[in-house]
């Protein structure tokens, strides 16, 4: 078995940027609007988060001090899900790494959105999202 069952399609991929006025001009001259945007702790640090979309794909960026800015330095790619929890239970079943022992909430965006990363042979982040 695999974890395709659980994949309803690809969601959005998260970039750190140590500019996010540059990053959200970029992104705007490909088309993209501003969905969501708000200001969480990190760290003890406010870090601001933008979510753009472009066509069917989000950008979530979030600005950090410390960013690799180097090709690759995308943080991970996310899929959604309409069964969190079976994935999660999938994904520790086929003794995937999993990069939390339980599916997380994110509480910034308008509504909580459950999510759990798997970590890839090469250090890729995957993440599931509801």
């Amino acid at each position: 078995m695999s974890l395709k069952s659980f994949v309803k399609e690809f969601h959005h991929f998260g970039l750190p940027t140590k500019d996010m006025d540059a990053t959200i001009e970029f992104y705007q001259k490909l088309g993209a609007e501003i969905v969501f945007e708000t200001v969480v702790q990190e760290a003890g640090k406010p870090c601001r988060v933008v979510h753009l979309k472009v066509s069917n794909l989000y950008v979530e960026a979030y600005e950090r001090d410390e960013t690799p800015m180097c090709c690759g330095a995308i943080d991970h790619l996310a899929v959604s899900t309409d069964d969190i929890e079976g994935a999660f239970e999938e994904a520790k079943r086929l003794g995937l790494t999993l990069a939390n022992e339980q599916v997380d909430y994110s509480d910034y965006w308008p509504e909580t959105a459950p999510w759990f990363h798997i970590i890839g042979p090469n250090g890729e982040r995957i993440e599931f999202t509801k």
